[in-house]
């Protein structure tokens, strides 16, 4: 088996992990979560079947990767799930600068709300959530996976 079902105790620990980094209490206990050999965490709804389990890596969406030093690194997904609820580590960005983070772009922010450098913060721009940066002191460094990127013109369409 490539993925592996989360204990409780490790998703209440997920759970932990969420609410220290991002300030958001939520509650992971009525779905699935797995993790797989890459520490990845998806959330899965409880009616899937056990023999699809054994076989996948990956199963569900994908929220995030748990990492070192009690951190995660969120999914666009995770931080639109987690971001509603989240009350530090938010950096609001102005409409150009989301568009240079979702090109792959080094940024600046507009806000910073409770917000560590060094540490992963959650990309908002009015009311949605663009996925996960990384704080440094003068900027913002874009996570967003290659394939996940917007190219300049898709940004006219």
């Amino acid at each position: 088996m490539q993925a592996k079902k989360m204990s409780e105790v490790e998703v209440k620990e997920v759970e932990r992990i969420i609410e220290k980094n991002y300030g958001a209490k939520i509650d992971l206990s009525k779905y699935n979560l797995f993790i797989n050999k890459k520490n990845e965490v998806y959330i899965a709804s409880p009616s899937v079947k056990e023999e699809f389990i054994e076989i996948s890596s990956y199963l569900g969406l994908y929220l995030g990767k748990l990492k070192r030093n009690e951190k995660v690194q969120l999914s666009v997904e995770g931080s639109q799930i987690v971001g509603t609820k989240a009350t530090k580590n938010i950096a609001v960005l102005d409409d150009e600068n989301v568009f240079r983070f979702m090109e792959g772009f080094d940024c600046k922010w507009k806000e910073l709300i409770n917000c560590e450098v060094n540490n992963f913060v959650l990309i908002k721009n009015g009311d949605d959530f663009f996925g996960c940066g990384m704080l440094r002191s003068d900027k913002i460094e874009s996570l967003v996976p290659k394939a996940r990127r917007i190219m300049k013109s898709m940004k006219k369409v």
